[in-house]
């Protein structure tokens, strides 16, 4: 008989081990320790666990074998950790976008035909396409970014068509919608429908954002244990989002632009180096 799991969201699913390990092993575990963890994990299942009492298991299982397993394994926290509103979030997007070579803006407002529209990101690529931003940030788990988001989104991108075509903004090739949790089914049709390019948790298949992040290390400061608010807030204020800028900078300059106590910063930066030196 299967075993049945309950997720963040309230949905009940058969539980398979294989997602299970594949997250593990993108904490940066190895094959062997990835085979212990899930022994370990299936000696205390039982119909009607919660993904969170597994989490919670699987973390403390990595946190007894390398502290920064069981952060990288946190991914989706450390997000949500950019919180409670979404303009870290909007940030955070636009550096993993510059890390892969495209220019972008943020926070810009544009005249459509209509209305003027805030966007959240404007990128270009190398070849000059350029594309708005649509980020939609939650700070809880479990909750999907739906049809009404992605029907929201499309109808701005046309509203800027338009406007570009009476010359009151510049033209956009392109148009994304991006979220820290999932898409609900409707709003990938709708998405797919419109040719809204999604980018969010799971999706799409082999080019998720978490991939994104994970395969060039581009983790938020969030990631690291000692970075407790205050010191969140001193970083973003500091354009300081990556946990990769602990480490490009010099300690002087990050206490400069920081104004973190001596102490606290050196905590902050000796965990980010023993994060990036495994």
């Amino acid at each position: 008989m299967p075993i049945m799991i309950r997720k963040e969201s309230g949905k009940i699913e058969e539980f398979r081990p294989e997602k299970l390990r594949e997250a593990v092993l993108r904490s940066g575990a190895s094959e062997e320790l990835a085979s212990e963890i899930l022994e370990a994990v299936n000696e205390k299942l039982y119909n009607g666990i919660s993904t969170r009492e597994i989490f919670r298991i699987v973390h403390q299982l990595l946190q007894r074998e390398r502290s920064s397993l069981a952060s990288r394994y946190d991914l989706k926290g450390a997000i949500m950790r950019l919180g409670p509103e979404g303009f870290a979030f909007e940030t955070y997007i636009g550096e993993v976008l510059r890390e892969y070579g495209y220019k972008t803006k943020l926070r810009q407002f544009i005249r459509g035909r209509c209305v003027e529209h805030e966007i959240d990101v404007i990128a270009e690529d190398l070849n000059g396409k350029k594309s708005i931003i649509e980020c939609k940030y939650h700070n809880a788990k479990g909750i999907h970014t739906g049809l009404k988001v992605a029907l929201y989104t499309y109808t701005r991108f046309l509203d800027l068509i338009e406007g570009s075509k009476d010359g009151r903004c510049e033209k956009f090739d392109e148009v994304w919608l991006v979220t820290n949790t999932r898409f609900s089914s409707r709003a990938i049709q709708y998405a797919g429908c419109k040719g809204v390019k999604l980018l969010g948790w799971r999706y799409p298949p082999g080019n998720t954002l978490e991939r994104r992040i994970e395969s060039k290390g581009l983790y938020p400061v969030t990631i690291l244990r000692s970075m407790d608010a205050r010191s969140r807030n001193r970083f973003f204020d500091a354009n300081l989002i990556l946990a990769k800028d602990l480490i490009r900078n010099d300690f002087d300059d990050l206490l400069e632009k920081t104004h973190l106590e001596k102490d606290k910063l050196r905590e902050i930066v000796t965990e980010a180096r023993d994060f990036y030196g495994d």
